[in-house]
């Protein structure tokens, strides 16, 4: 065949389909929905929404947290950033003790572990945290008086916490129910006579102790007293004040009360010690200048004692016995780690000021204080500690 001849008859087709080759309309999907046409009238129908679920509407751009929340449904917390994702969870998880183990933050999960405990008083809940959380939520959680092991002091609990005195065991237990709940009916299950009697007497303000002698008197009106609650009966235990049972009274009332004048009424042998305690125990150092100058080593013990408690480096300037003041000074400049200025300014020895300021500019990482340093020797040595 001649070859002019077979190209002819193989482009003839092409000829008569233009279109079937793609050269025509543009036959690419329209992003219009499609429409349906009859008779020349046309139906647009409205293109279907893809993104039926929830987790395909967050995909094209909505929000994991709100979805959470909507669905309560913690699981899309966690197609957030671990940063996000305790902020989409703490909502969920108040009252879901599964969500609440979701949260990442320690501190988070202990404060909803704490609060479901409570809520729910579930105590297996405190196991799931740590240290002194869980102890103190088991603590909270247990029936009164659980941890109280010791026989008397777990009645004594037992009584107060069901406002019943028979589950006391001692007199002290009926003693204290008596006085705190005012129930004179407490008072009778006391073994002892004048610790019984002054009970009854504080409660009906009958006094029942004048019948008493001796020690028993005196312990009766110790007991009245402290029923009371004023020191007023403590003049009733004997004349002279030199008991143990008037000492007893009277530095209980000063400290109480606030009060070191009281310790005056007993004899003076006993007014030091008084003094002493009520410092001690109140933090009050005016009970060591209440002790006579005549008296120097019980003032001296006072002011020693007290500056070890209180961690007060002053009080050792009232120290006389300088050996003993130095031994003051020692122990607080290099044990106590928390120097001050002014502190360090009113030490009355010079070398002790000198090694105060030393260590302070230690303390405070700053050699401004070693200027402060009156010794040459002592300065330079300071001041060399920072070029090390």
């Amino acid at each position: 065949m001649d070859v002019r001849l077979f190209y002819i008859l193989l482009a003839f087709p092409l000829l008569l389909f233009p279109g079937c080759l793609g050269g025509g309309d543009d036959v690419s999907p329209s992003e219009e929905g499609p429409s349906i046409s009859v008779d020349n009238w046309i139906a647009e129908v409205e293109a279907s929404n893809a993104s039926g679920t929830g987790e395909e509407a967050v995909e094209a751009g909505e929000d994991w947290a709100a979805l959470a929340l909507a669905e309560n449904d913690p699981s899309y917390c966690l197609k957030l950033p671990a940063s996000e994702r305790d902020a989409c969870v703490l909502p969920l998880s108040n009252d879901s003790l599964p969500n609440c183990l979701q949260l990442v933050s320690y501190e988070l999960k202990e404060g909803c572990l704490e609060h479901l405990a409570y809520e729910t008083e579930n105590i297996s809940i405190c196991d799931l945290m740590v240290d002194e959380a869980r102890a103190l939520c088991v603590e909270a959680l247990s029936p009164p008086c659980t941890f109280v092991l010791e026989t008397e002091e777990k009645a004594r609990c037992m009584a107060f916490e069901y406002q019943n005195y028979s589950y006391c065991r001692s007199d002290q237990c009926f003693l204290d129910y008596a006085f705190n709940f005012y129930n004179k009916e407490a008072c009778a299950f006391i073994d002892s006579e004048p610790k019984m009697e002054g009970c009854t007497s504080a409660l009906t303000y009958k006094d029942g102790c004048r019948e008493l002698e001796g020690s028993n008197k005196e312990l009766c009106y110790y007991i009245y007293a402290l029923g009371d609650k004023t020191p007023r009966f403590c003049y009733y235990i004997d004349g002279k004040y030199d008991s143990e049972i008037a000492f007893e009274c009277f530095t209980h009332y000063a400290i109480e009360n606030g009060e070191p004048s009281l310790c005056s009424a007993l004899l003076v042998t006993r007014q030091w010690e008084c003094y002493t305690d009520y410092a001690l125990e109140s933090g009050d150092k005016g009970g060591c200048y209440a002790i006579d100058t005549r008296a120097p080593t019980s003032r001296e013990d006072c002011f020693e004692q007290y500056a070890y408690a209180y961690d007060d480096l002053l009080a050792c300037n009232e120290i006389e016995t300088l050996y003993v003041r130095q031994i003051c000074y020692s122990a607080l400049i290099f044990g106590s780690g928390d120097l001050s200025f002014a502190e360090c300014n009113g030490i009355t020895l010079p070398e002790w000021k000198d090694k105060c300021f030393q260590e302070l500019a230690k303390q405070e990482d700053t050699l401004t204080y070693c200027n402060y340093i009156k010794s040459q020797a002592v300065k330079d040595n300071c001041i060399a500690f920072f070029y090390q």
